[in-house]
Order: structure tokens, then C-alpha cells, then sequence
């Protein structure tokens, strides 16, 4: 009996043996399938994905890296310190600089690096010219406008005030030595007091002033490189279409505009979805053959997008930027760049020890988001994508406040080869994802469908994900 025990032990043991060996003998068995090894463009087999967001790479615009650039604060950021808050920026990528910011432009006394008169100068004096240019050598000026603004057209105090605004004028392109950079004509004059007067009013009185100025300056700068630039609402594209009518004198030399972008995704009036359209018709709108756009001031709105704060924020970076890109801006510059002005939304803290989440990623997109900017259409997930070179592709995937799904890219007009890296970037504490915290990185995967489409689970772990991807092919 014993005997025959051990016999049928041996026998289960040889079964339990063979069917747990990697030795297997059907050539129809998965383990020999080594294609999708070999082909990881064709591994992975059906995406079965939640959503699909796609790119079209026959679709391609030219990336401008100055839209990458920074407002100056002068009221945040002191003289003294400047030299660090340059470093930093430096650090995130910074392209082009806007000095000396917003409002303080219209009081900023160019020659002793004050702002007499304004109700916000700070203790201690911003950043200074030389300062300025010691530290950065791309950056754009902004011309004062209120003097002449506050005054009624044609009148005495009209007269003086032009003439005031010439000589500051003047003086700022002397001092600061543009050179290349670019130069703003006044500073949202839709929001000024200028007298208090109805906004087609005001209208009437920035043209005259603009024009004022224009003139001026392609007489006592014939030779000028730098760009000249009027500003205006973007949400008001048919009031560049007035301007356009109004601007009798010295029409050919205005470059182009600059435009102020706040936006959001919940908004009737700044509405992230026509961004692209609006940008494009305010240039147009006032000449289509001299249409440069500067973004000079924009961030994600707090008001336009639920309060969104740091790694919330940070999810619509992406994806405003890559409107920009589309759209054909040739520079941009966010604001604020020191948290205190507005918190949750700015690039670093008040000594520039610590980079905050938008300071984080518009560093990642300064650095990979270049070359080409392809067509992308996003569904919930919201999708940038560009063509490094011929054979190299990045995306930015945003998950937002959208709940975790199998996301796959489909790509069109590009073959994958390989995935080369897959970087994840997700908030310091997923219980709040408004933290004032930098967003931490991580090293996560991805796969390549059958249907040349990079799938990825997004927001698996918690809310706020962003994703990089670097893809090969052809």
C-alpha cells in the first residue's frame, strides 16, 4: 500500500511540475508571441479606454519660446532682493520679463525708480533699471497713458499731459535701452478711471493718446527694432476693429497688441474656450499684416475657475499655453510671479525659496513644450501636445477634478516606436489638493494600444494629475 502511495505521490509531483514550467511547448502559447515584445507600437492590443483625447501632427504651428516670460512685480519684489527673484526665474525658464509690471507702469518715474503719485508705492523701491538689465537681458517696457487719459481731448491740460507723456516716453526708451524687446502703449485703459467717462469714451481717449505717442515715436526713432504695441480688452475683439478706425495718424507703426488673458472654465465672459479665436481676432481685427501678440499679463482666473489654488491652478497651465501656442502668440508673461499678490497663483513665495506649483509646471513646459504645437482635441481630460523634432513628441495630459479613468491619446499623422519617459506630477496631499505645497514627481508607466494611442490611467491615485509623456516615432 505504501508502495503504491509513493508511486501516485511521484506522479503528481511530475504533473504539478510540468504544468508549472516555463518550458512550454505550444508554439501558439502567448510566451512565444514575442512580437509585441519587439513592437511595443503594437503591444498593448485594444486601449479599451474610458475617454479618448486625440492629436493631429499634420496640424502643426511654430512655438514662440517667449511665451514663456514673467511680469515683474515692482511693488512685491524689492530692489534688493532682485538679483534672487531673477535667479529663480531663471531656474523655471523664464524667457522675457515685463518691467516695471501693471499699474505701477503708469507712475513709474524712469529716472529715479519711484512711483509718485501712486497709492500703492511700496516701502521699500522695486527693482531699478540697471538692476533689470544686469539680471536679464530679454524683457519688455510699459508706457504711461493716465496723465493724458484723466485730461479732456483738445484741451490745455490735454496738451500738457501729452507733452508730459512724450518726455517720459522719452526717457524710457533712453534708460531702458529696449533694443529688440517689446513696447506697450499704457496699461488696460478699459479699467482707468480717465475721468470718469463712459468705456467708449475711454476708448476714444486711449486711441488719441496711442496715436499721440506713435507718431512720436516713428519720429524720433526711425530706426527702431523694437516692436510697438497698443493694448486692449481681449474679450472685446470688435473694439480693436474700432481702434483700427479711429487710429488716423501713425496707423503703421503699431506691431501688433497686447492683451491681458485672464480666463477660466467657468465664465460667460472669459471663457477658456474662445481664447484662441479671440486672440487671433484682436491682432486681426486691427491689422492682419502687422499682428504680433503679447499676452503681456495672464494667469488662470480664481474668479473664472472655481477658486482653483496651487496644484489646481497648475492643471490649467497646459492647457492655456497651448492655446497661446496655437493661436500664434509671440510672447506672453504671467502674472503674479510672487504668491502674496494674489496666493494659490503665483510662481514662488516671498523670498523665492520655494516654487509653487504653476512656477513647477510652466518650468516643465518651458523646458519640453517647443517646436511644433499640434492640433488636440480633449474630452473632460485636457490635452497639450508638441513636435520636439521629426521624431519626438511630448504630451501633457491634466486630470483635474475629473474622477480616475483609462485615458488613450490617439495620434494621428505620427507612428509610435517607444515611450521614453512618463513623468507624473501629482499634489503634495491628495485630502488637499490646494495645498501650498510644490507638487512632487513621479516616474509612472504607460502603454502603446494596437491603435497607435498611448494609454494611461489618470487621477487612479487622487485628483490633479499631470502627466508628461515623451514619445518616438515617425
Amino acid at each position: 500500500m505504501l508502495k503504491v502511495q509513493k508511486i501516485i505521490s511521484l506522479v503528481l509531483l511530475g504533473l504539478i511540475f510540468a504544468c508549472s514550467t516555463s518550458d512550454a511547448t505550444d508554439p501558439n502559447d502567448s510566451q512565444f508571441d514575442d512580437k509585441d515584445n519587439n513592437n511595443p507600437a503594437t503591444g498593448g492590443g485594444a486601449s479599451n479606454a474610458d475617454i479618448t483625447l486625440s492629436v493631429d501632427a499634420a496640424d502643426a504651428v511654430d512655438i514662440y519660446p517667449d511665451i514663456f516670460g514673467v511680469n515683474n512685480d515692482w511693488r512685491q519684489i524689492p530692489d534688493n532682493t532682485f538679483s534672487n527673484f531673477a535667479s529663480t526665474i531663471k531656474n523655471i525658464g523664464t524667457a522675457v520679463v515685463r518691467y516695471p509690471g501693471g499699474w505701477e507702469s503708469e507712475f513709474y518715474a524712469w529716472t529715479s525708480n519711484t512711483t509718485p503719485g501712486w497709492n500703492n508705492t511700496p516701502s521699500q523701491p522695486g527693482a531699478s533699471i540697471t538692476s533689470l538689465k544686469s539680471h536679464i537681458s530679454n524683457y519688455s517696457i510699459v508706457l504711461p497713458t493716465a496723465e493724458a487719459m484723466n485730461a479732456t481731448v483738445g484741451s490745455g491740460q490735454w496738451n500738457t499731459a501729452i507733452a508730459n507723456l512724450k518726455a517720459r516716453t522719452k526717457e524710457a526708451l533712453t534708460i531702458s535701452n529696449i533694443g529688440n524687446g517689446l513696447v506697450e502703449i499704457g496699461n488696460e485703459w478699459w479699467l482707468q478711471f480717465a475721468g470718469g467717462v463712459s468705456r467708449a469714451q475711454k476708448l476714444d481717449k486711449y486711441v488719441n493718446v496711442a496715436m499721440e505717442l506713435a507718431e512720436y515715436i516713428e519720429s524720433e526713432y526711425p530706426n527702431r527694432t523694437f516692436k510697438l504695441l497698443i493694448n486692449g480688452d481681449y474679450t472685446q475683439p470688435q473694439e480693436f476693429t474700432t481702434m483700427k478706425n479711429k487710429f488716423t495718424r501713425a496707423y503703421a507703426a503699431i506691431d501688433g497688441v497686447a492683451l491681458h488673458t485672464y480666463t477660466g472654465y467657468n465664465t460667460a465672459t472669459h471663457n477658456i474656450s474662445d481664447l484662441e479665436e479671440r486672440i487671433k481676432n484682436c491682432a486681426n481685427n486691427f491689422n492682419p499684416n502687422k499682428n504680433f501678440k503679447y499676452l503681456s499679463e495672464w494667469m488662470p482666473s480664481r474668479d473664472y475657475n472655481d477658486r482653483a489654488l496651487y496644484m489646481e491652478a497648475a492643471n490649467i497651465l497646459p492647457d492655456i499655453i497651448h492655446i497661446y501656442a496655437r493661436a500664434g502668440s509671440q510672447a506672453a508673461a504671467f502674472w503674479p510671479p510672487i504668491n502674496t499678490s494674489i496666493p494659490g497663483l503665483g510662481l514662488t513665495n516671498w523670498n523665492y525659496s520655494k516654487v509653487f506649483p504653476t512656477g513647477q509646471i510652466l518650468g516643465e513646459l518651458a523646458d519640453s513644450y517647443k517646436g511644433k504645437s499640434l492640433k488636440t482635441t480633449s474630452n473632460k481630460f485636457h490635452l497639450a501636445a508638441a513636435l520636439q523634432d521629426a521624431n519626438t513628441m511630448v504630451l501633457f495630459i491634466t486630470g483635474g477634478k475629473e474622477s480616475g479613468k483609462k485615458v488613450a491619446v490617439k495620434i494621428n499623422g505620427f507612428t509610435i516606436s517607444s515611450i521614453q519617459t512618463v513623468e507624473r506630477y501629482v499634489p503634495f496631499d491628495y485630502g488637499n489638493t490646494a495645498a501650498a505645497e510644490p507638487y512632487i514627481t513621479q516616474t509612472a508607466t504607460a502603454e502603446i494600444s494596437s491603435d497607435n494611442e498611448v494609454v494611461v490611467d489618470v487621477n487612479k491615485q487622487g485628483l490633479y494629475q499631470i502627466y508628461k509623456i515623451i514619445v518616438k516615432g515617425n
